[in-house]
Formats: structure tokens, sequence, C-alpha cells
């Protein structure tokens, strides 16, 4: 299980995102026999096109989900979009901190990172940020303070004795020789410190807009996909949590929902390489 007890007393919300949303002392499901080498198979057997580009080429998870998505995603940044980035990467700090930041402090410092990633690039949030005006950033920065102290009123704190907290972990997953590789990172994996044979992490994807519920799950079955694969640690259940009113989705562990997605990320590779070489573009969500 997941053991997760905050020290100074838990709120009724709190102990229902534990018992509900993390699973706290259910028990945990066994491995179905060799799901991670038939995910594997799957998805590489998915990535149909044949390349005679020797080079490497690395595709997010965001430009692969956006072949399905209408209109996709756009590339330039908003009021919007960087207050879903500065959100996203301060709820999973406060997480991995267990709330022990002072919350206006925690959102200057990374929105001062955030600044000071890619300023040369003007489609970039970093751009967005320093040259908006010093009274729009500080009406940003005292609404992400709002919201973040409602959500800790609903998110506990997590025991990491016995749990490992990854904060927004690098993925990467070769899918066809090349190399070609897909990428993603999800806000939170939860993960306990044993090794047995059942499946004991959890991903945790956020979404700051509006829900897109179709768009959401798939995103999230990618991510744990992706989580199991570069890891080799199967999630028990992946969540989608919307961070501006606290409503969390799950699904758990199911053997065909991995395989149906493998084979769905594979062909979505296959459509972008017939496209010809794709650029390494993130999306907003990616660039969290």
């Amino acid at each position: 299980m997941i053991s997760s007890q905050p020290t100074g007393g838990i709120t009724a919300a709190q102990q229902r995102m534990l018992e509900e949303v993390l699973g706290w002392g259910q028990e945990r499901p066994a491995l179905p026999p060799g799901l991670l080498g038939a995910l594997q198979a799957r998805l590489r057997a998915s990535v149909r096109v044949p390349r005679s580009d020797p080079d490497a080429v690395s595709l997010h998870l965001g430009a692969i989900l956006r072949a399905d998505a209408a209109g996709g995603t756009p590339l330039h940044h908003d009021r919007d979009t960087v207050r879903g980035i500065l959100l996203a990467r301060a709820f999973a700090r406060d997480v991995d901190a267990r709330h022990s930041d002072p919350l206006d402090r925690l959102v200057a410092r990374l929105a001062d990172e955030l600044a000071g990633e890619r300023p040369g690039d003007p489609s970039s949030a970093s751009a967005w940020l320093n040259a908006a005006g010093a009274d729009t950033i500080t009406h940003l920065r005292q609404e992400l303070v709002g919201v973040l102290t409602d959500i800790r009123s609903l998110w506990p704190v997590l025991d990491q004795v016995h749990l490992q907290v990854q904060v927004r972990p690098a993925l990467r997953v070769e899918v066809a020789p090349g190399p070609t590789v897909v990428t993603a990172r999800p806000d939170l994996v939860l993960d306990s410190n044993r090794v047995d044979d059942r499946a004991r992490s959890l991903v945790v994807v956020t979404r700051t807009g509006m829900p897109r519920p179709r768009e959401d799950q798939r995103r999230a079955r990618a991510t744990a996909l992706l989580s199991a694969l570069a890891t080799g640690r199967v999630p028990f259940r992946w969540v989608t949590l919307h961070l501006t009113d606290g409503r969390a989705e799950w699904e758990d562990l199911d053997h065909d929902i991995l395989l149906d997605t493998a084979q769905h990320v594979g062909e979505r590779v296959s459509q972008l390489l017939a496209q010809g070489r794709p650029p390494d573009r993130p999306t907003a969500e990616e660039r969290r």
C-alpha cells in the first residue's frame, strides 16, 4: 500500500484523497504475467513506417497525442498557459516538499526559474514572463497562491520514508531503431520502496485548463504506459488531477487498456514519421 499519514492531523478531504484516489491501505494488484514484455512488443510492432534516416528522432508524448486532436495544441504562450505551467510545477514541488515552503516564496521561485529557462525563444513561456509587466506577474502569483492554498486542503502530506515521490521524472522509451524514442514528464509518480510481484506505482497527470475527457484519458493512459516501460514499474493506477477544482479521475491497472494504448501510441508515432522528420517541439503541457 501507499503509506501516507500526515504528521500534524488530516482533514476529511485529505482522508478521501488518501483512500479513494491514492488507494491508501488497499491491497495492490498482482502483475499480469509477461505484461511489460507484451506492452513493449505491441508498441514496437505498431510502429510500421520504415525509416532510412539514421539520425535519432525524439517525439514528445504531447506531439503524438496532438495527432488525434482537431486543430492541435498551439505552440505559443499567453497568461493562461503560463499559469498552467506554474500551477502544475508548484503543485508537484509542494507535494515533494510536504507543504513546508511558504506558497508565495514557492511560486516566486518557480516563476524566476521559468523566466530563465528559454528567454531567447520568443515562443517560450520564459519570453512571455519576461515581457509581462510587474502588475501582471504580481496578480498571477497571487492567484496561484490562492489556488495552491485550496489544493493543500485536499492533498495530504505524504510519508516519504516508505514512499518515493518523483517530481516530473524524465521518461524515455525507445519504440523503433534509429533510435526513435518517445518522451514524457508526468507531474508526479508515487511508488513504494517494496519490490515484489505487485503493481505499486501511481502516475499523476495534472490538468489546469478546460476538461477534455477523451484527451485527458488518453494522456493519462499513455503516460502510465511510458512510465511502466521506462522504469519497469507498472502502475496500479493512473490519475488525472484537475488542479483548478480538485477533481480527480482515475483508472486502475487493466491489461487490455494498456495494450490498446501501446497500439494507439505506436500508430500515432507511425503517422508522424510518415509525414517526414517531425520537429522535437513540446506542447504547453509538455513544457511544464
